[in-house]
């Protein structure tokens, strides 16, 4: 057990960090084994419906989903399995003001999908189901008394794998001392920040946490406020910082942008329902995997893990590359703004949310012209360096994705890019300031979004 006291600010350093991480990842050794489907101790397919579920009916079940969708002017309509898992998570950070120094409670978190060992995860990172159990610090967020509660919203997962997926995203200030238990530490707030840019180092439960702080927040952690020297305009970081102030300048204002959102919602013609994974016609199970009968997605396989000797079985999700996570952003009379897209998929519980420039798996279009690509992938593609301000690698939910991750980048440029006569209607330019003031509520920006407000939020903060 590790002392009450967390080390000075100036103590600890990122190397101390990886060190720590390292060494947890070393205690705690994962071990994956794939088994067919048919094979999993504890689990079994449903006779008539062909449902793949625990045996107790915990954790989760993969099902299917149908969709039919006219959006945007394309008509869609597919099937394909779905994560069912109706539990409510709570994910959480216990922060602390130490010595002028905004620091959250970490933990190095070890999961049989990490592709890289130990990561930093939220405080707590739990579902409902494991109340039965003892979760570290929960109770700091199931009953905070008078701490001061810094944010506190349901947000949903990412929809094309998960049905109507939600978690409690929740921050709660402490002042008393809090026993620092191992495998946790209390950090910097402005260094969990430079490390998110490592790559596969924070995961995206608590990227998902942090994109809900406040930029009030932010300024006590580093971040330069007003003019951040130059003329008005100048500068990329001059325009990102003004474009976090409130009452920023900004393209549209909020009020504009629900508005767009709701019509998008209502109007968007999309019907969902689960259906029998047994009737998604063109998945079935080959060689104890479950996949597609003509393109490689993703497939659903079987796990024995073995995580530090704590061992069972389940089904995980296997894509086929890693994905790509893209916001371009524009400096709009020297405050920068964000292009969002409304994006709708099956699993949101409000039908569309708000997602980022581009969201895609680039080496599925690898064999096809330039044309035929997703919008914004050529220009991603052809982009300067000097466009590309921040990049890095986050993995997907390690508890169920088998070691996959997406590359989330932040791209400048000078295009329009908005209006519907070009196009472009389901696209609107926002500042980073509306982004933050969106994410105060449930459903607005996607998992995807919420990662790469979490990387704009690293940004203001100085080095």
């Amino acid at each position: 057990m590790e002392s009450t006291a967390p080390a000075p600010a100036d103590q600890v350093t990122d190397e101390d960090v990886r060190a720590w991480l390292a060494a947890t990842a070393e205690r705690i050794p994962v071990r994956v084994k794939e088994v067919a489907l048919d094979a999993l101790d504890g689990w079994g397919a449903d006779p008539a419906t062909g449902a793949i579920s625990p045996r107790d009916g915990g954790f989760f079940t993969v099902e299917a989903m149908e969709k039919h969708a006219t959006v945007h002017g394309s008509i869609s309509h597919t099937n394909y399995p779905i994560i069912v898992q109706p539990d409510m998570g709570t994910l959480g950070i216990l922060m602390k003001d130490l010595g002028g120094v905004p620091h959250v409670l970490m933990q190095a978190k070890v999961e049989p999908g990490n592709a890289a060992g130990a990561q930093l995860g939220p405080t707590v990172q739990a579902t409902w189901s494991n109340r039965d159990r003892e979760v570290p610090y929960l109770a700091y967020f199931t009953d905070p008394g008078d701490r001061r509660i810094i944010a506190d919203v349901r947000q949903s997962e990412q929809g094309s794998w998960f049905f109507r997926k939600r978690n409690r995203n929740v921050i709660v200030e402490v002042e008393e001392d809090v026993e620092v238990l191992d495998g946790y530490r209390w950090l910097p707030l402005r260094q969990v920040y430079a490390l998110l840019a490592e790559g596969d180092t924070v995961n995206t439960s608590a990227c998902s946490v942090l994109s809900c702080l406040p930029f009030s927040v932010l300024g006590a952690a580093g971040a330069a406020t007003g003019d951040a020297g130059g003329d008005a305009g100048a500068g990329f970081r001059s325009a990102l910082l003004r474009s976090c102030e409130p009452g920023a300048p900004a393209r549209h204002g909020t009020t504009e942008i629900l508005s767009w959102l709701s019509r998008a919602r209502t109007y968007g013609d999309m019907n969902v329902e689960r259906i029998h994974l047994k009737d998604a016609g063109m998945w079935h199970v080959s060689e104890g995997r479950l996949t597609h009968r003509q393109f490689q997605f993703f497939e659903i396989v079987g796990a024995d893990i073995d995580l530090g000797g704590d061992r069972w079985t389940q089904p995980m999700i296997r894509t086929a590359a890693d994905g790509l996570v893209v916001f371009l952003v524009r400096n709009i009379g020297g405050v920068l703004h964000v292009l969002v897209n409304s994006v709708f998929e099956g699993g949101y519980v409000d039908v569309a949310e708000l997602g980022p420039s581009l969201q895609c798996v680039p080496s599925f279009y690898d064999e096809l012209p330039p044309d035929a690509y997703p919008r914004f992938l050529k220009e991603l593609k052809e982009a300067d360096p000097a466009q590309i301000h921040f990049e890095t690698k986050v993995t997907d939910q390690a508890d169920i994705f088998q070691a996959a991750s997406s590359r989330y980048v932040i791209m400048e440029t000078d295009l329009e890019l908005e209006g519907s006569g070009d196009g472009y209607g389901d696209f609107r330019w926002v500042t980073v300031g509306q982004l933050a003031e969106l994410n105060r509520h449930s459903h607005y920006l996607n998992q995807q979004s919420r990662n790469l407000l979490c990387c704009l939020q690293s940004m203001c903060v100085s080095d």
